[in-house]
């Protein structure tokens, strides 16, 4: 079995120390979830309705969602399109990955409401292992060097 990126990066097995754990958080202020949405979208062959925005509603509960309220300038209706967290999920890392953010792929990846900022929370997990009852100073001290 080799070794993924991750469990490269977040343990030394040289030394027999364990992995660690990380946990980020990648806000999206409004303007970058309504474009994450828009290129969804536009790549799902299910573009916006035509119109102006006139507002991206962040809901926490009962789950979380994004509604978009479009006006139609020609008629003057409100067209509002919802998006579910699975959705803004999926929106939210192909906005990552067309800008570069890295996301590892085995990482467990939710969504987050803080204020009016919807975040994506991307958590790489250490794998569990036997704890170490003893430390050899010697050992480490001589990899150091």
């Amino acid at each position: 079995m080799t070794a993924s990126k991750e469990q490269t990066w977040y343990s030394n097995p040289e030394l027999g120390l364990p992995a660690l754990s990380e946990t980020r958080y990648i806000t999206f202020p409004k303007d970058a979830l309504i474009a994450a949405i828009k290129f969804l979208a536009a790549a799902a062959n299910q573009p916006l309705p035509p119109g102006r925005l006139e507002g991206c509603l962040v809901q926490s509960e009962p789950d979380i969602s994004v509604i978009l309220g479009i006006r139609d300038e020609t008629t003057g209706t409100m067209n509002n399109r919802e998006f579910t967290a699975e959705q803004l999920g999926a929106a939210m890392i192909a906005y990552c990955r067309q800008v570069g953010v890295p996301l590892p792929r085995t990482a467990e990846k939710s969504l987050a409401v803080s204020g009016d900022n919807l975040m994506l929370c991307v958590q790489v997990r250490a794998r569990s292992t036997p704890l170490l009852h003893h430390l050899d100073a010697q050992r480490f001290a001589a990899k150091r060097k």
